[in-house]
C-alpha cells in the first residue's frame, strides 16, 4: 500500500470569487497541484518526511497539468492496487474540484475519472479533527476543525495569507512566489502523523 498526500490551488477570480469553490463556472481552474507519493503500508514518519512534487498550470495550461495529473495517478495505481490518497478536506473540495475540471476538459470518461481519483480515499483529515479536545473546538461545529485551527492544535507551523493570495499572485505574474507558498503550506504528511501520535496517547493514558 502506498500513500499520496495531495493538495491543490484554485483560482478566485476578482470579480466572481465563487471561482475558487465552484469548477464548473466561467474561469474557475486549478493554478496547482502539490503531492507527495510513498511506497509502504506505514506512511511516512517525521524523518522520512520529503519535499513535496507539484505541477503548475502556467506549465502548459490547465488541461495538460490535468491531464498530466490525472496519467501520474494511473501509473500508481497499476504499480500499486492499494494507493491511498490523503489530504486535508479533499472529500469536500479537492477531489470534487479536480472532478469537476476534469470533467470539463473532457479530459476522460467520467466514471474513469471518478474511479481513479475516488476509490483510493485513505484518510480526509478534515474529518478527524473531530478527535481533538473540546476545549480547541466549537460544539456546534460537528464538521471538525478547519486546517489552520488543526496545524495550532499540533503546533505546526503555517504560512500567513488568506485563500485569495495566490490568485492575486497568478494575476501579477509572480510564479515563483505562488510555488514557495504552496509548498510552504505542504505539511499534510506532518499533520497526519500528529493525529497517529495525539491517538497513541489517548489510547495509552486510557489503559493507565
Amino acid at each position: 500500500m502506498g500513500h499520496l498526500f495531495l493538495d491543490i490551488e484554485t483560482y478566485a477570480a476578482k470579480d466572481m470569487k465563487e471561482t475558487a469553490l465552484n469548477p464548473y463556472l466561467p474561469g474557475s481552474k486549478v493554478l496547482f497541484i502539490a503531492y507527495n507519493y510513498y511506497e509502504g503500508d506505514k506512511p511516512p514518519v517525521k524523518k522520512s518526511i520529503k519535499k513535496p512534487e507539484y505541477l503548475a498550470e502556467w506549465q502548459g495550461g490547465e488541461k495538460k497539468m490535468l491531464l498530466t495529473f490525472l496519467s501520474m495517478m494511473q501509473r500508481l495505481q497499476r504499480k500499486d492496487k492499494n494507493l491511498k490518497i490523503h489530504g486535508f478536506n479533499i472529500l469536500h473540495f479537492d477531489l470534487p474540484y479536480l472532478f469537476g475540471r476534469m470533467r470539463s476538459h473532457k479530459i476522460a470518461d467520467e466514471q474513469k475519472i471518478y474511479d481513479i481519483l475516488f476509490n483510493t480515499v485513505g484518510f480526509d483529515m478534515m474529518q478527524l479533527g473531530s478527535m481533538l479536545s473540546d476545549k480547541e473546538r466549537r460544539r456546534e461545529a460537528l464538521w471538525g476543525l478547519n486546517e489552520q485551527e488543526v496545524n495550532k492544535f499540533f503546533g505546526i507551523q503555517t504560512v500567513e495569507g488568506t485563500d485569495t493570495d495566490c490568485s492575486r499572485l497568478y494575476d501579477s505574474g509572480k510564479k515563483g512566489e505562488i510555488i514557495e507558498k504552496c509548498l510552504a503550506e505542504f505539511n499534510y504528511e506532518q499533520m497526519l502523523n500528529s493525529f497517529y501520535l495525539y491517538v497513541q496517547e489517548l489510547s495509552e493514558g486510557g489503559q493507565n
